[in-house]
């Protein structure tokens, strides 16, 4: 049976008032189902409108449609203020124990963390109809640049992110902590980031509408060749992303605290080349230069966000291609054996790296079995396997 949840025509430049949390859900009952977030972060209308377009073209000729799309809005609130947040980023509270917190009581001081109830919520809603449906959240950056996706580097995430013909960023998850993605994919959820370009880019919505379309055939909600958006949607994005590495991941990360004065240098391109000592931004301290070789990503050019700019290089495929065959022949079982490695006491999948002994041991080996760092004390260093055994 076919379900219809009508979509209003999407406002220019964002919501003129509090839009309603579900944009839309059109498809077939029990088919894969594809949800995508738009507007997590209230200055990145491009999801959200985008969304907007996809399921009114699907209502008025719903062709090819073998599951369901979803469409949710994030920050409800900070869109219609046009603000990255109002009183704490959204996407930096997703975690177990602030859902559990919020769920005995919001606090009506923080905005976001109403926002945060409801989204999860209906998330939850959506996940129990179809436990195995697809998450894609859509994003827009400050600075310019080509469109790529964000992923936390497990097998399923790897193939949902290479169906979109754009660069893959591998390795934000271990420099941001509490973002709606980390907290499903640690919940077993295939789900990516998607970043179309800059907030007020009209191709920035283009590209965004590009990724849901080919998004919905990946995942079968589509069927494969039945829509000619799809094919447009491929050329749009290859165009973009032509002359980008395929996949790198991030090596650095320059946190922005308050009262900084980080100002970011102007002209700065997500995955332009810089320099190790090149001067990217300044701040009350002095320059602030880059600490390695590699590319820009994401320089921060808006007033709310504490990412001041990400340095990145690129991954050989080839390293990727042994990476899948180790974590499907379960090498990671064996990692505990390694010098200075060692199993959690109390927690199942991670291991305890002491780095004075374990010094040959790069992050990379790691990542190459499946783990990810999710944090370090001193000399100790913490890994968590990103897929279940």
């Amino acid at each position: 049976m076919l379900e219809v949840s009508p979509a209003t025509p999407p406002p220019v430049g964002g919501p003129r008032k509090l839009p309603p949390r579900r944009i839309g859900r059109i498809g077939q009952e029990g088919g894969p189902t594809l949800i995508c977030v738009g507007g997590l972060h209230g200055n990145e209308p491009p999801g959200f409108l985008a969304l907007h377009r996809v399921f009114l073209r699907l209502q008025s000729d719903p062709r090819g449609l073998l599951g369901r799309l979803v469409g949710l809005t994030g920050n409800r609130k900070a869109l219609v203020q046009t603000d990255r947040f109002l009183d704490e980023d959204l996407n930096r509270i997703w975690t177990d124990e602030r859902l559990a917190r919020v769920r005995q009581g919001v606090d009506a001081s923080v905005a976001e963390e109403d926002e945060l109830l409801e989204l999860s919520d209906a998330l939850d809603r959506e996940l129990s109809r179809c436990p195995g449906a697809r998450v894609l959240d859509l994003h827009s950056t400050s600075g310019d640049g080509p469109p790529f996706t964000t992923l936390d580097d497990t097998l399923a995430n790897r193939v949902f992110a290479f169906a979109l013909p754009v660069p893959h960023v591998l390795g934000l998850e271990e420099e941001l902590a509490g973002t709606m993605i980390e907290y499903l994919n640690g919940r077993g959820i295939t789900a990516i980031g998607f970043e179309s370009g800059q907030h007020l880019d009209p191709v920035s919505v283009d590209r965004a509408e590009a990724a849901v379309w080919i998004a919905m055939e990946a995942c079968g909600v589509l069927a494969r060749g039945a829509r000619p958006e799809v094919a447009e949607a491929r050329r749009l994005l290859s165009r973009t992303g032509r002359t980008r590495p395929e996949v790198v991941e991030v090596r650095h990360r320059h946190s922005v605290d308050p009262g900084d004065g980080f100002v970011m240098l102007p002209g700065w391109k997500s995955f332009q080349p810089i320099s190790a000592g090149e001067v990217l931004a300044r701040a009350e301290l002095g320059p602030i230069a880059s600490p390695r070789n590699g590319m820009i990503l994401m320089p921060l050019y808006q007033d709310q966000g504490d990412d001041g700019f990400f340095v990145i290089r690129p991954v050989n495929r080839a390293w990727l291609s042994i990476s899948a065959w180790a974590r499907r022949l379960r090498m990671d079982r064996y990692a505990h054996w390694l010098p200075g490695v060692r199993r959690h006491p109390e927690e199942v999948g991670v291991l305890l790296v002491d780095r004075k002994k374990a010094r040959w041991l790069a992050l990379q080996v790691f990542h190459l079995l499946g783990f990810r760092r999710r944090r370090s004390s001193g000399a100790q260093l913490e890994m968590v396997r990103r897929e279940a055994p």
